[in-house]
């Protein structure tokens, strides 16, 4: 089972880092990736027998990175305030790290569908995770959005960031803030 794991896993790896280099899931062939994993293609067809099963392993493991980040970013945080800026500042920068500026350029309709089914499970686990952060949001507060609204709000101005990204992503959060009704410091 150990080795199931292992190989399937440096599999994903090599292709995450392949598309990183490649900018397009067109471009990605699985021979390509048994190179670059360092694995013989039948042991590559062993765990990923089409294309389409690699990419789905691909998404799952980057939103298992997502979801690590985001716990990582909120842990050390033990105020809603601390909680609600680290998961902002999270998101402005987890999506140009994960997958570059040009990727969403490259596959539009394919970001957009990914981004589409991620949204409703990212949703809810930010409203999990910082539903009472989120309820200290001052349209939250007035009865204007409900959290869960506010949460979805968050995530999409981090998709808008990363369709269209910004060239001062320091601007983009600091505005984030502002809306969160967090103290908002003047960008340097």
């Amino acid at each position: 089972m150990g080795e199931r794991n292992a190989s399937a896993d440096a599999i994903v790896a090599a292709a995450c880092r392949l598309l990183a280099e490649l900018g397009s899931h067109d471009k990605l062939s699985l021979s390509a990736v048994a190179e670059a994993a360092r694995v013989s293609r039948p042991t590559l067809y062993r765990w990923f027998a089409t294309r389409e099963d690699l990419l789905v392993a691909i998404a799952a493991h980057q939103e298992k990175r997502f979801y690590e980040g985001l716990a990582e970013a909120l842990d050390t945080e033990t105020t809603p305030a601390g909680r609600l800026d680290a998961a902002l500042r999270y998101l402005v920068t987890y999506l140009d790290e994960t997958f570059g500026v040009a990727s969403p350029l490259i596959e539009p309709g394919m970001t957009v569908r990914s981004l589409t089914v991620s949204l409703p499970k990212q949703t809810a686990t930010w409203v999990r995770l910082l539903g009472d952060a989120i309820a200290r949001v001052p349209a939250v507060r007035a009865g204007e959005l409900s959290v869960e609204q506010a949460a979805e709000i968050f995530l999409r101005l981090a998709y808008s960031h990363y369709l269209i990204p910004s060239p001062a992503p320091e601007v983009l959060l600091q505005c984030m803030r502002s809306m969160a009704g967090l103290r908002v410091k003047s960008p340097a």
